[in-house]
Protein backbone atom coordinates (compact mmCIF):
# COMPACT_ATOMS: atom_id res chain seq x y z
CA UNK A 1 0.00 0.00 0.00
CA UNK A 2 1.39 3.41 -0.95
CA UNK A 3 0.78 6.27 1.21
CA UNK A 4 -0.74 8.28 -1.41
CA UNK A 5 -3.92 5.46 -2.01
CA UNK A 6 -3.77 5.10 2.27
CA UNK A 7 -4.38 9.29 2.00
CA UNK A 8 -7.01 9.35 -0.28
CA UNK A 9 -8.93 6.85 2.21
CA UNK A 10 -8.18 9.35 4.95
CA UNK A 11 -9.60 12.13 2.93
CA UNK A 12 -12.55 10.30 2.79
CA UNK A 13 -12.86 9.00 6.30
CA UNK A 14 -11.74 11.92 8.70
CA UNK A 15 -12.95 16.00 9.74
CA UNK A 16 -11.59 18.39 11.42
CA UNK A 17 -8.08 17.41 10.71
CA UNK A 18 -5.14 19.07 12.89
CA UNK A 19 -1.53 19.50 12.35
CA UNK A 20 -1.32 18.81 16.66
CA UNK A 21 2.15 17.06 17.37
CA UNK A 22 0.34 14.64 19.52
CA UNK A 23 1.05 11.14 19.45
CA UNK A 24 -1.76 8.19 19.56
CA UNK A 25 -1.31 4.70 20.44
CA UNK A 26 -2.75 3.11 17.33
CA UNK A 27 -2.96 -0.34 19.70
CA UNK A 28 -6.34 1.17 22.27
CA UNK A 29 -8.69 -0.37 20.74
CA UNK A 30 -11.66 -2.18 22.54
CA UNK A 31 -10.97 -6.36 22.26
CA UNK A 32 -13.78 -8.80 21.28
CA UNK A 33 -13.42 -12.07 22.58
CA UNK A 34 -13.56 -14.38 19.23
CA UNK A 35 -15.51 -17.97 20.16
CA UNK A 36 -15.15 -20.71 17.80
CA UNK A 37 -18.19 -20.74 15.10
CA UNK A 38 -19.85 -24.18 15.36
CA UNK A 39 -19.24 -26.36 12.33
CA UNK A 40 -22.52 -28.08 11.20
CA UNK A 41 -23.00 -31.66 10.64
CA UNK A 42 -22.74 -32.89 7.17
CA UNK A 43 -25.40 -35.59 7.94
CA UNK A 44 -27.80 -32.47 8.66
CA UNK A 45 -29.84 -31.41 6.40
CA UNK A 46 -30.31 -27.67 7.59
CA UNK A 47 -32.03 -24.00 6.13
CA UNK A 48 -29.63 -22.50 4.00
CA UNK A 49 -29.21 -18.76 5.21
CA UNK A 50 -27.77 -15.50 3.59
CA UNK A 51 -26.89 -11.97 5.22
CA UNK A 52 -30.23 -9.90 3.60
CA UNK A 53 -30.02 -6.71 5.19
CA UNK A 54 -27.37 -4.40 6.68
CA UNK A 55 -28.02 -1.25 8.93
CA UNK A 56 -26.35 1.38 10.55
CA UNK A 57 -26.95 3.33 13.48
CA UNK A 58 -25.29 6.89 13.79
CA UNK A 59 -25.70 8.87 17.45
CA UNK A 60 -24.44 11.71 15.66
CA UNK A 61 -23.62 13.24 11.87
CA UNK A 62 -20.08 13.80 13.32
CA UNK A 63 -19.32 10.96 15.53
CA UNK A 64 -15.92 10.67 16.03
CA UNK A 65 -14.99 6.86 16.70
CA UNK A 66 -11.17 7.11 16.60
CA UNK A 67 -8.21 8.39 15.58
CA UNK A 68 -6.35 8.38 12.92
CA UNK A 69 -2.39 8.75 12.53
CA UNK A 70 0.12 8.61 10.20
CA UNK A 71 3.86 8.42 9.83
CA UNK A 72 7.06 7.13 11.65
CA UNK A 73 5.73 7.72 14.84
CA UNK A 74 2.20 7.69 14.46
CA UNK A 75 1.52 11.37 14.73
CA UNK A 76 -2.35 12.20 15.01
CA UNK A 77 -3.43 13.53 11.90
CA UNK A 78 -7.32 13.68 12.59
CA UNK A 79 -10.64 12.05 13.77
CA UNK A 80 -12.64 9.05 11.93
CA UNK A 81 -15.50 9.92 11.94
CA UNK A 82 -18.70 7.39 11.66
CA UNK A 83 -20.50 8.56 8.56
CA UNK A 84 -22.31 6.88 5.20
CA UNK A 85 -19.05 7.48 3.59
CA UNK A 86 -16.88 5.43 5.56
CA UNK A 87 -19.71 3.22 5.88
CA UNK A 88 -20.45 2.49 2.42
CA UNK A 89 -16.44 1.92 2.19
CA UNK A 90 -16.98 -1.58 3.26
CA UNK A 91 -20.48 -2.55 3.58
CA UNK A 92 -21.03 -4.02 -0.24
CA UNK A 93 -18.35 -5.91 0.71
CA UNK A 94 -20.22 -7.87 3.84
CA UNK A 95 -22.46 -10.00 2.28
CA UNK A 96 -19.91 -12.03 0.73
CA UNK A 97 -18.08 -11.81 3.99
CA UNK A 98 -20.55 -13.67 5.47
CA UNK A 99 -21.14 -15.96 3.11
CA UNK A 100 -17.13 -17.01 3.60
CA UNK A 101 -17.91 -17.41 7.16
CA UNK A 102 -21.06 -19.32 6.45
CA UNK A 103 -18.77 -22.38 4.10
CA UNK A 104 -15.49 -22.41 6.72
CA UNK A 105 -18.39 -23.77 9.05
CA UNK A 106 -20.22 -26.09 6.92
CA UNK A 107 -23.12 -24.02 7.34
CA UNK A 108 -25.73 -24.59 4.01
CA UNK A 109 -25.69 -21.98 1.46
CA UNK A 110 -28.77 -20.56 -1.16
CA UNK A 111 -27.48 -22.25 -4.96
CA UNK A 112 -27.27 -20.19 -7.54
CA UNK A 113 -30.00 -20.34 -9.59
CA UNK A 114 -29.36 -20.70 -13.39
CA UNK A 115 -32.69 -19.87 -13.97
CA UNK A 116 -33.19 -17.10 -16.94
CA UNK A 117 -36.64 -15.85 -16.03
CA UNK A 118 -37.43 -14.70 -12.37
CA UNK A 119 -38.96 -16.71 -10.13
CA UNK A 120 -42.49 -16.19 -8.82
CA UNK A 121 -42.85 -13.40 -6.41
CA UNK A 122 -44.14 -15.35 -3.34
CA UNK A 123 -41.32 -17.76 -3.70
CA UNK A 124 -39.82 -15.46 -1.67
CA UNK A 125 -42.34 -15.24 1.05
CA UNK A 126 -43.04 -19.43 1.66
CA UNK A 127 -38.76 -20.77 0.90
CA UNK A 128 -36.79 -22.35 3.33
CA UNK A 129 -34.47 -19.74 3.10
CA UNK A 130 -33.59 -17.97 5.92
CA UNK A 131 -33.12 -13.88 6.51
CA UNK A 132 -30.23 -12.85 8.64
CA UNK A 133 -30.15 -9.14 9.30
CA UNK A 134 -27.70 -7.13 11.09
CA UNK A 135 -27.44 -3.57 12.22
CA UNK A 136 -23.86 -1.97 13.51
CA UNK A 137 -24.60 -0.76 16.79
CA UNK A 138 -21.17 0.43 17.98
CA UNK A 139 -17.80 1.23 16.17
CA UNK A 140 -14.63 2.04 16.88
CA UNK A 141 -11.36 2.38 15.21
CA UNK A 142 -7.66 3.78 15.43
CA UNK A 143 -5.43 3.47 12.67
CA UNK A 144 -1.65 4.55 11.85
CA UNK A 145 -1.32 4.90 8.08
CA UNK A 146 2.34 4.19 7.01
CA UNK A 147 4.24 3.83 3.37
CA UNK A 148 4.20 0.12 4.10
CA UNK A 149 0.87 -0.96 5.63
CA UNK A 150 -1.18 0.25 8.17
CA UNK A 151 -1.38 -0.49 12.16
CA UNK A 152 -4.03 -0.63 14.70
CA UNK A 153 -7.72 -1.99 14.85
CA UNK A 154 -11.41 -2.05 14.21
CA UNK A 155 -13.95 -3.11 16.61
CA UNK A 156 -17.87 -3.41 15.96
CA UNK A 157 -20.97 -4.47 18.00
CA UNK A 158 -23.44 -6.06 16.11
CA UNK A 159 -27.59 -7.25 16.63
CA UNK A 160 -28.27 -9.40 14.14
CA UNK A 161 -31.39 -11.23 13.80
CA UNK A 162 -32.90 -14.25 11.57
CA UNK A 163 -36.29 -14.30 10.07
CA UNK A 164 -37.88 -16.96 8.47
CA UNK A 165 -40.08 -16.08 5.62
CA UNK A 166 -42.03 -18.86 5.96
CA UNK A 167 -42.97 -18.73 9.27
CA UNK A 168 -43.69 -14.60 8.98
CA UNK A 169 -41.67 -13.95 12.21
CA UNK A 170 -38.19 -13.88 13.60
CA UNK A 171 -36.58 -16.67 14.87
CA UNK A 172 -33.39 -15.98 16.59
CA UNK A 173 -31.83 -12.76 17.42
CA UNK A 174 -28.31 -11.91 19.49
CA UNK A 175 -25.49 -9.03 19.66
CA UNK A 176 -21.62 -10.23 18.93
CA UNK A 177 -18.53 -7.77 19.00
CA UNK A 178 -15.38 -8.41 16.32
CA UNK A 179 -11.89 -6.77 16.97
CA UNK A 180 -9.42 -6.87 14.10
CA UNK A 181 -5.87 -5.65 15.11
CA UNK A 182 -3.30 -7.17 13.55
CA UNK A 183 0.38 -7.63 15.86
CA UNK A 184 2.08 -5.66 13.34
CA UNK A 185 1.56 -3.90 10.05
CA UNK A 186 -0.93 -5.09 7.83
CA UNK A 187 -1.04 -4.35 4.18
CA UNK A 188 -4.66 -4.36 3.70
CA UNK A 189 -6.18 -1.03 2.75
CA UNK A 190 -7.69 0.76 5.71
CA UNK A 191 -11.68 -0.44 4.57
CA UNK A 192 -10.21 -3.60 5.25
CA UNK A 193 -10.08 -3.60 8.69
CA UNK A 194 -13.73 -3.19 9.19
CA UNK A 195 -14.37 -5.49 6.99
CA UNK A 196 -11.84 -8.16 8.70
CA UNK A 197 -14.03 -7.01 11.93
CA UNK A 198 -16.97 -7.63 10.54
CA UNK A 199 -16.04 -10.97 10.11
CA UNK A 200 -14.93 -12.28 13.38
CA UNK A 201 -18.72 -10.84 15.00
CA UNK A 202 -20.03 -13.05 12.10
CA UNK A 203 -17.86 -16.13 13.53
CA UNK A 204 -19.00 -15.30 16.75
CA UNK A 205 -22.62 -15.08 15.67
CA UNK A 206 -22.13 -18.70 13.76
CA UNK A 207 -20.89 -19.45 17.48
CA UNK A 208 -23.86 -18.91 19.05
CA UNK A 209 -26.37 -22.05 20.14
CA UNK A 210 -29.87 -20.27 18.62
CA UNK A 211 -28.60 -19.58 15.09
CA UNK A 212 -27.74 -23.41 15.02
CA UNK A 213 -30.71 -24.32 16.45
CA UNK A 214 -32.97 -22.43 13.67
CA UNK A 215 -30.47 -23.66 11.05
CA UNK A 216 -31.46 -27.44 12.14
CA UNK A 217 -34.97 -26.99 12.24
CA UNK A 218 -36.16 -27.27 8.69
CA UNK A 219 -39.67 -27.72 10.02
CA UNK A 220 -41.60 -24.18 10.88
CA UNK A 221 -43.82 -25.47 13.33
CA UNK A 222 -40.67 -26.75 15.02
CA UNK A 223 -38.89 -22.98 15.05
CA UNK A 224 -39.24 -21.30 18.40
CA UNK A 225 -40.08 -17.47 18.27
CA UNK A 226 -38.48 -15.27 20.78
CA UNK A 227 -40.04 -14.39 23.88
CA UNK A 228 -39.35 -10.97 25.33
CA UNK A 229 -38.52 -10.76 28.91
CA UNK A 230 -40.37 -7.93 30.96
CA UNK A 231 -38.66 -4.35 29.73
CA UNK A 232 -39.16 -1.54 32.46
CA UNK A 233 -38.81 1.78 31.28
CA UNK A 234 -38.73 5.01 33.46
CA UNK A 235 -42.15 7.14 33.61
CA UNK A 236 -42.84 10.48 32.47
CA UNK A 237 -43.99 12.72 35.47
CA UNK A 238 -47.82 13.29 34.02
CA UNK A 239 -48.15 17.48 33.48
CA UNK A 240 -50.09 19.53 35.92
CA UNK A 241 -51.97 22.04 33.15
CA UNK A 242 -54.01 21.08 30.73
CA UNK A 243 -53.18 19.50 27.38
CA UNK A 244 -52.92 22.90 25.83
CA UNK A 245 -50.24 24.43 27.67
CA UNK A 246 -48.24 21.57 26.51
CA UNK A 247 -48.88 20.99 22.98
CA UNK A 248 -45.67 22.10 21.33
CA UNK A 249 -43.53 19.45 23.95
CA UNK A 250 -46.02 17.26 22.91
CA UNK A 251 -45.84 17.61 19.19
CA UNK A 252 -42.39 17.40 19.90
CA UNK A 253 -42.63 13.78 20.50
CA UNK A 254 -45.14 12.74 17.73
CA UNK A 255 -42.94 10.83 15.09
CA UNK A 256 -44.04 9.63 11.29
CA UNK A 257 -43.02 5.97 11.34
CA UNK A 258 -42.16 4.56 7.80
CA UNK A 259 -42.06 0.29 6.87
CA UNK A 260 -42.55 -2.02 4.60
CA UNK A 261 -46.25 -1.10 4.02
CA UNK A 262 -46.07 3.04 3.95
CA UNK A 263 -46.46 5.42 6.70
CA UNK A 264 -48.09 5.98 10.02
CA UNK A 265 -47.71 7.95 13.43
CA UNK A 266 -45.53 7.02 16.96
CA UNK A 267 -44.66 8.92 19.64
CA UNK A 268 -42.13 8.40 22.07
CA UNK A 269 -42.06 7.11 25.53
CA UNK A 270 -38.95 6.99 27.18
CA UNK A 271 -35.83 8.57 26.83
CA UNK A 272 -33.97 5.81 25.97
CA UNK A 273 -35.60 6.24 22.41
CA UNK A 274 -38.45 3.67 23.09
CA UNK A 275 -41.51 4.70 20.96
CA UNK A 276 -45.06 2.62 20.29
CA UNK A 277 -46.87 2.14 17.18
CA UNK A 278 -48.81 -0.11 15.10
CA UNK A 279 -47.33 -3.57 13.63
CA UNK A 280 -49.40 -2.59 10.46
CA UNK A 281 -47.30 0.39 9.81
CA UNK A 282 -43.65 -1.45 10.36
CA UNK A 283 -44.73 -4.85 9.03
CA UNK A 284 -42.30 -7.22 8.72
CA UNK A 285 -39.93 -5.01 8.55
CA UNK A 286 -37.07 -5.12 11.29
CA UNK A 287 -35.68 -1.36 10.35
CA UNK A 288 -37.62 1.35 10.02
CA UNK A 289 -37.43 5.09 9.37
CA UNK A 290 -38.43 7.56 11.95
CA UNK A 291 -38.79 11.25 10.76
CA UNK A 292 -38.77 13.77 13.57
CA UNK A 293 -41.56 17.08 13.53
CA UNK A 294 -38.20 18.89 13.03
CA UNK A 295 -37.31 16.78 9.71
CA UNK A 296 -34.47 14.95 11.57
CA UNK A 297 -34.42 11.45 10.06
CA UNK A 298 -33.13 8.51 12.70
CA UNK A 299 -33.18 4.65 12.28
CA UNK A 300 -35.42 2.62 14.24
CA UNK A 301 -35.44 -1.00 15.37
CA UNK A 302 -38.38 -2.71 15.76
CA UNK A 303 -37.57 -4.76 18.99
CA UNK A 304 -40.80 -6.16 20.29
CA UNK A 305 -44.46 -6.20 18.10
CA UNK A 306 -47.15 -8.13 18.67
CA UNK A 307 -49.50 -8.90 15.39
CA UNK A 308 -52.79 -9.90 17.00
CA UNK A 309 -52.91 -6.80 18.87
CA UNK A 310 -51.68 -4.40 16.44
CA UNK A 311 -49.29 -2.84 18.39
CA UNK A 312 -45.18 -2.59 18.25
CA UNK A 313 -42.11 -1.26 20.00
CA UNK A 314 -39.50 0.73 17.76
CA UNK A 315 -36.05 1.92 19.30
CA UNK A 316 -33.70 5.03 17.72
CA UNK A 317 -30.80 6.27 19.37
CA UNK A 318 -31.92 8.94 22.29
CA UNK A 319 -33.46 11.91 20.61
CA UNK A 320 -33.22 14.39 23.26
CA UNK A 321 -37.18 14.61 23.44
CA UNK A 322 -39.07 14.46 26.47
CA UNK A 323 -40.73 11.47 26.42
CA UNK A 324 -44.97 11.64 26.50
CA UNK A 325 -46.28 10.63 29.74
CA UNK A 326 -48.48 7.41 30.23
CA UNK A 327 -52.00 7.20 31.95
CA UNK A 328 -52.69 3.97 33.91
CA UNK A 329 -55.80 4.16 35.12
CA UNK A 330 -58.55 3.48 32.31
CA UNK A 331 -60.61 7.25 30.94
CA UNK A 332 -64.02 7.81 31.78
CA UNK A 333 -66.73 8.01 29.08
CA UNK A 334 -67.02 11.58 27.87
CA UNK A 335 -63.96 12.57 28.89
CA UNK A 336 -62.35 15.02 26.19
CA UNK A 337 -59.37 12.94 24.40
CA UNK A 338 -57.17 14.26 21.46
CA UNK A 339 -55.49 12.92 18.93
CA UNK A 340 -51.78 13.31 17.57
CA UNK A 341 -50.34 12.00 14.59
CA UNK A 342 -49.75 11.95 10.55
CA UNK A 343 -52.88 11.75 8.57
CA UNK A 344 -51.73 11.63 4.78
CA UNK A 345 -48.51 10.93 5.54
CA UNK A 346 -45.53 13.46 6.80
CA UNK A 347 -46.93 16.87 5.01
CA UNK A 348 -49.35 16.75 7.67
CA UNK A 349 -47.47 15.68 10.43
CA UNK A 350 -48.25 16.44 14.23
CA UNK A 351 -51.80 17.25 13.40
CA UNK A 352 -53.90 18.13 16.95
CA UNK A 353 -57.79 16.83 16.88
CA UNK A 354 -60.23 16.46 19.21
CA UNK A 355 -63.27 14.64 20.45
CA UNK A 356 -64.68 12.69 23.19
CA UNK A 357 -64.51 9.55 24.79
CA UNK A 358 -67.56 7.80 23.11
CA UNK A 359 -67.21 4.30 25.28
CA UNK A 360 -65.49 1.13 25.47
CA UNK A 361 -66.12 -1.68 22.82
CA UNK A 362 -64.98 -5.74 21.71
CA UNK A 363 -64.44 -5.80 18.26
CA UNK A 364 -63.38 -9.73 17.20
CA UNK A 365 -62.88 -10.28 20.86
CA UNK A 366 -60.46 -7.30 21.10
CA UNK A 367 -61.19 -4.50 23.68
CA UNK A 368 -60.92 -0.96 22.14
CA UNK A 369 -61.49 2.86 22.70
CA UNK A 370 -64.36 4.48 20.91
CA UNK A 371 -64.21 8.22 20.11
CA UNK A 372 -65.39 10.31 17.86
CA UNK A 373 -61.81 12.37 17.40
CA UNK A 374 -60.94 12.80 13.86
CA UNK A 375 -58.41 10.55 12.44
CA UNK A 376 -57.40 9.81 8.89
CA UNK A 377 -55.64 7.33 7.20
CA UNK A 378 -51.51 8.18 8.67
CA UNK A 379 -53.08 8.60 12.10
CA UNK A 380 -52.67 4.98 12.98
CA UNK A 381 -49.62 4.48 15.30
CA UNK A 382 -50.56 7.65 17.18
CA UNK A 383 -51.24 8.30 20.77
CA UNK A 384 -54.85 9.26 21.77
CA UNK A 385 -54.50 11.96 24.78
CA UNK A 386 -56.71 13.12 27.76
CA UNK A 387 -57.24 16.18 28.71
CA UNK A 388 -53.26 16.62 29.99
CA UNK A 389 -51.50 14.96 27.63
CA UNK A 390 -51.44 11.55 29.25
CA UNK A 391 -51.33 8.05 27.01
CA UNK A 392 -54.67 6.32 26.98
CA UNK A 393 -54.42 4.35 23.80
CA UNK A 394 -53.00 3.86 20.49
CA UNK A 395 -54.86 5.20 17.32
CA UNK A 396 -55.66 1.68 15.38
CA UNK A 397 -58.67 2.53 13.14
CA UNK A 398 -61.19 4.69 12.06
CA UNK A 399 -64.40 3.93 10.08
CA UNK A 400 -65.86 7.72 9.56
CA UNK A 401 -64.56 7.75 6.01
CA UNK A 402 -67.38 4.77 5.44
CA UNK A 403 -69.83 7.42 6.91
CA UNK A 404 -69.81 6.10 10.19
CA UNK A 405 -69.22 9.34 12.41
CA UNK A 406 -67.35 8.72 15.68
CA UNK A 407 -66.84 5.03 14.88
CA UNK A 408 -63.08 5.25 15.33
CA UNK A 409 -61.18 2.69 17.85
CA UNK A 410 -58.24 3.00 19.83
CA UNK A 411 -56.03 0.34 21.48
CA UNK A 412 -56.10 0.64 25.30
CA UNK A 413 -52.38 1.66 25.95
CA UNK A 414 -52.59 -0.89 29.30
CA UNK A 415 -53.05 -3.47 27.15
CA UNK A 416 -50.85 -2.37 24.39
CA UNK A 417 -47.94 -2.06 26.91
CA UNK A 418 -48.94 -5.59 28.35
CA UNK A 419 -48.85 -7.62 24.83
CA UNK A 420 -45.51 -6.07 24.70
CA UNK A 421 -44.36 -6.88 28.19
CA UNK A 422 -43.25 -3.30 28.52
CA UNK A 423 -43.68 -1.73 32.35
CA UNK A 424 -43.33 1.39 33.13
CA UNK A 425 -41.93 2.94 36.96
Amino acid sequence: MNIKSVSAIAFAICAGLSSAALFADPAKITQATEKTAIVFPDNIQGRPSYLRTIKARYDSPNAKIGELQQGWLCGRTGDIIWSVKLYNLFSPKLPSAFRTELEKAHYPIPKVSDAIFDEPKDKAKTGNELHVGMLIKEVSANLCAKSDGVLGGVYMKIFWQVYAPDAQKVVFETTTEGTYQPEGLDKTQVAGFFEKAFSVAARNFLAEQGFYDVVANTSVAEAKPVEAELLKLKATKPASESLVKNVTMLRSAVATVSGDLGSGSGFFVAAEGYLLTNYHVVGNAKFVKVKLPTGRELVGEVVRSDKARDVALVRTEPAGIQPMPVRTSEPNIGEDVFALGSPLGDKFSTTLTKGILSGYRNVEEKRYLQSDVAILPGNSGGPLLDGKGAVIGITVAGLGAKGLAGMNFFIPINEALTRLNVEFN
